[in-house]
C-alpha cells in the first residue's frame, strides 16, 4: 500500500465508526495487534500457532477461503486456541481484476464456509493487498462487515529469511492500538513472535486479538455475534 492511499485510509479511518472501518485499534488501551494474511497454510501457519502459545499470546488470522477448505483442522485449531478469525476472501484474487459483485460472492462463499467450520459468523473483512472502492465499501457495509486494514506493515512477504523479520522485530517501536500486518504462508512470523512480545512487554503493552480470546467482538468492534443464523 502506498503511503497517500495508507494516508488516505487512516483520515477515512478517523471520520468512520469502527463497526465500519478501522486502520488501528484504540490508543487508549495497551494492546497491539498481530494479524497474519493469507493462510492457513499446512507447514508455516502450525508453526506459528506453536510460537503464539509458547509465548501465550492470541492474534488475528484472516484466511483465504480456498486455503481454508483445504485444511479446516487448522481452521478449528486458530479458534479453539483462542485467536480471532476474519475473511480475507475465497480465491484471493487480484484486486484490479474482481469487481464489486466478484468480491461480495467471495465474501459470502468465506463467510460460510467459516461458520460451518467454526459455528461463528465472521464480520471482520481484511480486502487483499488492502485495496478498496467505493462499490466494494458499499457492498462490504451492506453485508455488515467491518473493514480492517493495518498501520504497521514490515513487508514480511518481501523478506528472504527469518532473521530480517527478527531483526525488523527488535528495532520496531511499538504504539498502542497498532495492527501489524504480517502473513502465516510465510515461514517467517513464527521466528519474530518472541520478539515481538519482549519488544511490547518494553513499551508497557501486550498484544491481543482484534476480537474477544472467545471469539467475540473487542470492545472497539460492535458485537454482531448474536444472531444464531447461517450466512447465506
Amino acid at each position: 500500500m502506498s503511503l497517500i492511499h495508507q494516508t488516505l485510509k487512516t483520515i477515512l479511518a478517523t471520520v468512520l465508526p469502527s463497526r465500519r472501518f478501522v486502520v488501528r485499534g484504540k490508543s487508549s488501551r495497551p494492546v497491539i495487534h498481530l494479524t497474519f494474511d493469507d493462510g492457513p497454510h499446512p507447514e508455516h501457519t502450525p508453526r506459528l500457532l506453536d510460537a503464539l502459545q509458547e509465548h501465550n499470546v492470541r492474534a488475528t488470522f484472516f484466511v483465504v477461503g480456498i486455503h481454508a477448505a483445504s485444511h479446516p483442522d487448522l481452521v478449528r485449531r486458530i479458534v479453539a486456541e483462542g485467536h480471532a478469525i476474519g475473511n480475507h476472501s475465497y480465491f484471493h484474487r487480484e484486486p484490479s481484476q474482481t469487481s464489486a459483485d466478484s468480491l461480495l460472492v467471495e465474501v459470502r462463499e468465506c463467510r460460510s464456509l467459516l461458520y460451518k467450520l467454526t459455528g461463528r459468523d465472521v464480520n471482520l473483512f481484511r480486502p487483499p493487498k488492502g485495496s478498496l472502492s467505493v462499490s466494494k465499501l458499499r457492498g462490504l457495509w451492506n453485508a455488515n462487515q467491518t473493514v480492517v486494514l493495518w498501520n504497521t506493515d514490515p513487508r514480511d512477504f518481501a523478506m528472504t529469511d527469518s532473521n530480517q523479520l527478527v531483526r525488523w522485530a527488535e528495532t520496531y517501536r511499538p504504539n498502542a492500538g497498532d495492527i501489524l500486518l504480517m502473513h502465516d504462508n510465510h515461514p517467517h512470523a513464527a521466528e519474530a513472535v518472541g520478539a515481538l512480545v519482549r519488544r511490547a512487554a518494553e513499551f508497557g503493552l501486550r498484544c491481543e486479538p482484534l476480537a474477544g480470546s472467545d471469539g467475540h467482538r473487542g470492545s472497539w468492534i460492535v458485537d454482531r455475534e448474536s444472531s444464531a443464523e447461517v450466512p447465506a
